[in-house]
């Protein structure tokens, strides 16, 4: 293929990544809001919002937590009754569950700005 160079993310791939990017502090927000969690568990859980487990890097996934937590939008702290080590894990705060209402009425304003794009396209 033309262009194409083995190990290289591709110009399409980047735009994909850097739209799920956009998601993923309002994703693991509410995988926070609905119950407190470990960033293992938080990792597998963003499947369900289309994040792919292969294509998703954990050390993003864990700097945005430490990041959201530096702006006390969550806290963390050490389980001592874990099984095995101990985990850190993570928890929702106020400032967390209103920055997430945002996020989500944002998302909606773009959402609904795509729609139209989409319909537009469609009718063409």
């Amino acid at each position: 293929m033309p262009g194409f160079r083995r190990g290289r993310i591709q110009p399409c791939q980047r735009r994909q990544r850097r739209g799920m990017r956009l998601i993923l502090r309002p994703s693991l927000l509410l995988l926070l809001a609905e119950k407190e969690s470990h960033g293992y568990e938080l990792c597998e859980q963003l499947a369900s919002f289309g994040f792919e487990p292969e294509g998703l890097d954990s050390s993003i996934v864990y700097r945005d937590l430490r990041e959201m937590e530096e702006m006390e939008l969550i806290y963390s702290y050490w389980d001592e009754n874990s099984k095995g080590p101990k985990r850190r894990v993570y928890r929702i705060q106020e400032e967390g569950r209103s920055r997430l209402a945002e996020w989500i009425e944002n998302i909606k304003s773009i959402q609904a700005r795509m729609e139209k794009l989409i319909n537009r396209y469609h009718s063409l």
